[in-house]
């Protein structure tokens, strides 16, 4: 980390200069690590954390605003802290080779820049989510610096014309599900306890990955009878679940009498992250013989018991509230396939009663079978 980022004090009022330095700290360790890629070669590089790359990407005092920002409530989920980073980190590129700018400030992305990235995102066939979640990085990030350095002549540079319009039944790049008997397969493909803990307590939580590798030991609670995980959800929302009693059982052969530590480890006694049960995930799904060509991912597990429930007749309010959106429309995400799905094909087969006499002339009864 650059000299000022360390030393630079977030806030001029700060009695004990020291606390400047832990909560950057802080924010360095939350941000994380990532290996950049080189723009040229597109190899990756080593891991650095994101916190240093953002001081060098940009000029002092808007490092002291992202940080700020990255380190507020306007941005509650560690994963949105990390990807509006690594967002920050693409924009700055963009300011340094069509504006010339060595760093990255807020006003150094003008519209025209917009409109030339945005072009070549949709030659490159990128989704529009994708281009979307990028722009609104920007929109974000002004708002935040309107708010914060007061100043009402800051504007975001991206308008209403320059997103792509993203339909929300676009089937294309959702997120597979999986049918019960192939989570079962899932399940099945495990080996030791530990394996079979990570899928079924995702499942059974609709969890975010994040919060399944947080929680640990001494979250679970014992009351009236009853087994309790305390579990903390997106946005640091403390969520108190009843566990079923088989997954109590399977929690506790897996710790296999431990008191203390992460739910989740591996058979090589480490915790899991992400990325470890990302791997375990993966490797289970082919074992299994599920999603042949795709990733068996934790978001998958969490989809597949969301759209479970809907096929049960659990009203759609109770599963917004079950996988803690904050919108319906995010939880329609989920359903809304199968309801797709079922609907179009009740409504061609209803087609079919309109000419299904008239195309016996053509088509034998016989050889529709």
């Amino acid at each position: 980390m650059t000299e000022y980022a360390v030393s630079a004090r977030p806030r001029a009022e700060l009695a004990r200069p020291g606390m400047a330095d832990e909560a950057l700290y802080w924010l360095r360790d939350v941000l994380g690590t990532v290996a950049p890629r080189d723009p040229r070669s597109r190899r990756l590089g080593p891991r650095r954390y994101r916190l240093e790359i953002l001081a060098e990407v940009c000029d002092r005092d808007t490092f002291l605003l992202v940080t700020s920002w990255l380190g507020s409530e306007a941005v509650p989920a560690v994963k949105s802290k990390q990807a509006y980073a690594d967002d920050i980190r693409l924009w700055a590129e963009v300011a340094r080779e069509l504006g010339g700018h060595e760093r990255f400030f807020v006003g150094a992305i003008t519209p025209g820049m917009i409109e030339t990235w945005t072009k070549v995102q949709k030659a490159k066939g990128k989704a529009p989510r994708t281009i979307n979640r990028r722009l609104s990085v920007l929109t974000a990030l002004s708002q935040y610096a309107k708010w914060k350095t007061k100043d009402q002549s800051i504007a975001s540079p991206v308008t209403k014309h320059d997103r792509p319009k993203v339909d929300p039944r676009d089937e294309t790049t959702a997120t597979p599900i999986l049918e019960v008997p192939e989570f079962q397969a899932v399940v099945n493909a495990a080996t030791t306890p530990r394996q079979a803990l990570v899928p079924v307590l995702i499942y059974t939580l609709a969890g975010r990955v994040t919060e399944c590798c947080t929680a640990g030991l001494h979250n679970l609670k014992e009351s009236s009878g009853k087994r309790l995980l305390d579990l903390r959800r997106k946005g640091g929302k403390g969520r108190v679940w009843t566990l079923p009693p088989r997954l109590s059982d399977l929690i506790d052969v897996a710790a296999d009498g431990r008191a203390g530590g992460q739910l989740l480890l591996d058979d090589n006694d480490q915790p899991m992250d992400r990325h470890a049960v990302d791997r375990l995930l993966n490797r289970l799904g082919r074992l299994a013989g599920v999603l042949p060509g795709r990733d068996l991912t934790p978001h998958v597990l969490r989809a597949s018991k969301l759209t479970h429930m809907h096929d049960a007749g659990v009203p759609v309010e109770e599963i917004q509230e079950y996988a803690d959106h904050a919108a319906i429309e995010t939880t329609l995400r989920y359903i809304r396939r199968r309801d797709s799905s079922t609907r179009k094909a009740k409504h061609a087969a209803a087609a079919v009663a309109v000419y299904d006499h008239l195309v016996d002339r053509f088509v034998p009864r016989g050889e529709q079978e």
